[in-house]
């Protein structure tokens, strides 16, 4: 074992070495054409980063520092740039969602909210997938920020996990966790207010198209494509995650009868519920609406379980609110109205947050020590430094050079439409790679399409929205807010980065797939 783990060690210092000399030749040699020295300074930084971030041979916001001192010292960029992020709303938003999260925790709030979930769902994992898809569709409208709803739901679902008996980072775990970040994801493009990216990518098309796409008439040019990409990633979700390993109370969805008829049976099944994370669920409840009549039926209307031994009630956990959950649950009310209505009263998100943080202390949701202990300070330092690549990339003129570079490309997919929309999507994945702000992404790329639209007889709407429906990546932390919030939101606990993100190329073919779908319905309505 000491024998192997030296090994692992060596290996890991070795990529090290080998991502800094390549770092080292690329900025020494400057062999890009079309690039500064800052720019290519700033490729090879990234390029050693992302080398370490992959073997982990330091702490991944160890390596965010590191690369974030170079990007100054080395690439000669701004110190305002390069930390930009933190001056932002954007961080500070992330530390009063991730707040919220403690509040949340630390009241009960979180765990009764998890088992209403589980008892108002069927306790299996087809239905809590489904409720994990159907969260996300029906707050993506009302928080218009992605990365808060990643921050307030991961933790809301691992908990549901957790009450199922989904052993964490395994696969039923990782399926919650996917599917509650494809239904927070997935709604964001058909609906303009879900997302800041949709007002930023409305104000890049050209006046009349605006007046043409309100917020009813976008949502229905972006219908087929929200749903063939919602029903595409349930089986999906489903036939990658939802085999192979099972709780207890799974046993009772494969149960040949599906319903309990003896007591006996029924006593069986409770007993296999009491090792699902639970204790508050009866066999019947394991499954559907008719297990839980039928349970009912035998053992009267309690809802609560027996103990191992069969003797004693269980509590089910659902008793009355106590003054502390209370209290959470009017700031998470009044945040999450506030937030929603905000192009009603104009008060920035970031201060609404900022103003339920400091409600929870003066109302006694939380105190220093759990604000100290609860919030992941480390990953908002690993999240600011690496959400301000996008102010980095700018100022050393990457994303200029990026959309120049791949231009005549776009030109080449004009002909046919179903390659148009495929290619802007396809190249979007591509590019996020290297352009890590996706609302700066938008603003370039339409920069490029919307006159070629015009002369091609294409709606600039359909080329904004095909780039927006792939604009989302999670391959690497860096390139998703919303990832990173959510997968931090849970320290990483729920599921493994390595698996989600070959989750990614699953949702993002869906994407593609979805587009194509919506081709011909575009050509009817006359977009194409």
């Amino acid at each position: 074992m000491l024998v192997k783990e030296e090994a692992k060690r060596r290996i890991k210092l070795g990529c090290a070495a080998a991502g800094a000399l390549a770092a080292a030749v690329l900025i020494a040699t400057c062999p890009i054409p079309g690039l500064s020295y800052q720019a290519t300074a700033v490729l090879g930084i990234l390029i050693m980063a992302i080398v370490w971030w992959i073997t982990g041979v330091l702490p991944e916001f160890v390596t965010a520092v590191v690369m974030a001192v170079l990007f100054v010292v080395v690439a000669g960029i701004s110190v305002g740039a390069t930390f930009s992020t933190f001056a932002s709303s954007t961080w500070w938003l992330l530390l009063s969602a991730f707040t919220l999260g403690v509040g949340m925790k630390t009241s009960g709030l979180m765990k009764r909210i998890a088992l209403a979930i589980v008892r108002k769902f069927p306790r299996t994992f087809r239905c809590q997938v489904i409720a994990q898809l159907v969260a996300g569709t029906v707050l993506g409208p009302l928080i218009p920020s992605l990365a808060v709803k990643g921050a307030m739901l991961a933790p809301l679902a691992m908990n549901i996990g957790d009450e199922l008996g989904y052993e964490r980072q395994g696969k039923r775990a990782t399926g919650l966790f996917a599917a509650m970040l494809v239904g927070i994801r997935t709604v964001a493009p058909t609906i303009v207010s879900a997302s800041i990216t949709g007002y930023a990518l409305m104000a890049t098309l050209p006046a009349d198209v605006q007046e043409q796409f309100n917020m009813a008439s976008w949502f229905v040019a972006a219908l087929p494509w929200l749903v063939v990409v919602l029903v595409l990633n349930y089986f999906l979700i489903m036939g990658i995650y939802g085999r192979g390993e099972a709780s207890a109370c799974d046993a009772v969805e494969d149960s040949p009868s599906g319903t309990v008829g003896a007591f006996g049976n029924a006593q069986s099944l409770r007993q296999s519920s009491l090792r699902c994370g639970t204790r508050f669920v009866g066999a019947a409840e394991c499954a559907d609406s008719r297990q839980d009549e039928a349970e009912g039926s035998v053992v009267g209307p309690s809802r609560g379980g027996i103990d191992e031994g069969g003797n004693q009630p269980i509590p089910d956990g659902l008793g009355p609110l106590s003054a502390v959950e209370k209290r959470m649950l009017g700031i998470i009310l009044v945040t999450v109205v506030l937030w929603a209505t905000e192009p009603f009263h104009h008060v920035s998100a970031m201060a609404v947050g900022l103003a339920a943080l400091v409600a929870m202390f003066v109302l006694k949701v939380i105190d220093v020590p759990a604000f100290k202990s609860g919030v992941n300070w480390t990953s908002l330092l690993f999240i600011g430094i690496a959400l301000g690549l996008g102010s980095v990339f700018a100022e050393a003129g990457l994303n200029d050079w990026v959309m120049q570079t791949c231009g005549p490309a776009f030109q080449a997919l004009a002909g046919n439409p179903y390659l148009l929309v495929l290619g802007i999507g396809v190249i979007t994945v591509v590019l996020r790679f290297l352009i890590v702000s996706e609302v700066a992404y938008l603003n370039l790329l339409m920069a490029f399409l919307v006159p070629m639209a015009a002369s091609v007889g294409v709606n600039p709407w359909v080329l904004g929205f095909s780039a927006y429906a792939l604009v989302i990546a999670w391959f690497a932390k860096y390139q998703s807010p919303i990832y990173l919030a959510a997968f931090y939101a849970v320290d990483g606990k729920m599921a493994k980065h390595s698996e989600l993100a070959k989750y990614c190329g699953v949702y993002l073919a869906t994407c593609l797939v979805g587009l194509a779908v919506s081709v011909p319905y575009w050509q009817w309505m006359g977009l194409l």
